[in-house]
Order: C-alpha cells, then structure tokens, then sequence
C-alpha cells in the first residue's frame, strides 16, 4: 500500500492589470503593441505597492513593457523578486483595432466595429482568437504556479485587461467586469485548480491610495 501523499500548498494569486499608458488616457487599443507606462501608471504602480506590502512575496508579470515596469516598481520597493516575464500574459492581438480610438475604428472599420459594440469578445480581423487567449492565458498562469510552488505562497501576477478578464469568465463560465488599470482580482491555485477567492462581481479591489485611472479600459 502506497503512502498517502500530502498534497501540495494553496497559493494565493492577486492578478492584476498594468499601470495606465498614455494610449490608455487617449482610449488606444493596445494589444500586443509594447507601450510604456506613463507617469500616471507608474505612481499607481507605487501606490499599490504599499497597499499588498507584507501580502505578497514574489512578482511575475506579461513580457509587455507596461506590466514589466509595473512588476519592476512594485518588486523593488517591496523587496522581493520579480520571477519571469511571460509571453504568454500578453494581452490579446487586436488586429485591424491596435493603435485605434474608437472613432478611428468606426471610421475604418465599421463593420467589424459594429460587431465588436454587440459582442466584446468578437474577434477582428488579423486579431487572436478568444480561445486562443484563454490557452495561453492557462499555460502562463500554470507555468507561474509551478514557479511559486516551495518557494512562495503568496505572488501578485501583472497582465492586461481584455486576456486576464476572458481567463476569467472560462474559470467562472460567467461574464466578468472590465478590469481597470492596476485593479486586482484574487485567486487560489490548489490540487483542485484556479478558484475565484470571492465572485467577479464583488472582486474588484484596487489600491485605496490609488489615483483614478482615467482614460478608457482599452489594453
């Protein structure tokens, strides 16, 4: 008879948006394109910062230059290491959209804008296919689970809006809030798998100190 194995400890994820760009404040779709934060975002990534002091031990974020500093601020003045940049928490390609407003959309695009107004999911063209981001999406968070396990317990996760929140709405099968720049939802990851730690709905936390976002949700 084999022993029983002790499985292994839960780790708590606070999964978060980057810092505010300046395409964020002008309501650009960003995508994949690797945009700064500005100085707005930067000040909201040191504001969080001392909002999960002592409640985080090690940060991993999306490869993209506005998650990355965002990590990067908030490990150094916390003191605890920044583990990877993962490919793989990018945010979704958006295609014809990228580098667009709204109107600029509209204007070039109406079709597939008119289309994109009925369903937030919809996939425009030369954009990455929802379940393709929800893949990748699983990968990379699994990939941060494996990096954390008997090391940390406790980790802050950076990615962007449009991919973390459809990461989301597979995990709940529910539809889930626009995440605003640098708010955070809370997961656990134990034998069972990812969890919610409370409902979408009612996960909305964000730095108390933070100034307002601004700007449109585009990411």
């Amino acid at each position: 008879m084999q022993p029983c194995r002790t499985p292994p400890p839960s780790i708590h994820l606070y999964v978060a948006r980057h810092g505010r760009t300046s395409w964020n404040e002008l309501g650009r779709f960003q995508g994949i394109t690797d945009v700064s934060l500005d100085d707005f975002g930067r000040a909201q990534a040191a504001a969080l910062a001392r909002v999960l002091a002592g409640k985080i031990e090690a940060v991993i974020t999306s490869d993209l230059r506005r998650a990355s500093e965002s990590g990067d601020i908030i490990a150094s003045a916390l003191g605890i290491p920044l583990l990877a940049h993962d490919a793989d928490l990018r945010e979704r390609g958006y295609g014809v959209f990228e580098g667009l407003t709204r109107d600029e959309c509209k204007a070039r695009h109406p079709g597939a804008w008119a289309a994109r107004k009925a369903d937030r999911n919809f996939e425009p063209p030369g954009g990455e296919l929802r379940s393709a981001v929800v893949t990748r999406m699983q990968r990379g968070l699994a990939r941060a689970v494996d990096a954390l396990h008997a090391r940390h317990e406790r980790a802050l996760i950076i990615g962007h809006g449009s991919s973390l929140r459809m990461f989301l709405e597979a995990l709940t099968s529910a539809p889930v809030a626009s995440i605003g720049n640098l708010e955070y939802r809370e997961l656990r990851h134990d034998q069972h798998g990812f969890r919610l730690v409370v409902p979408p709905e009612l996960s909305r936390a964000k730095a108390d100190h933070c100034p307002p976002a601004g700007g449109t949700t585009h990411d």
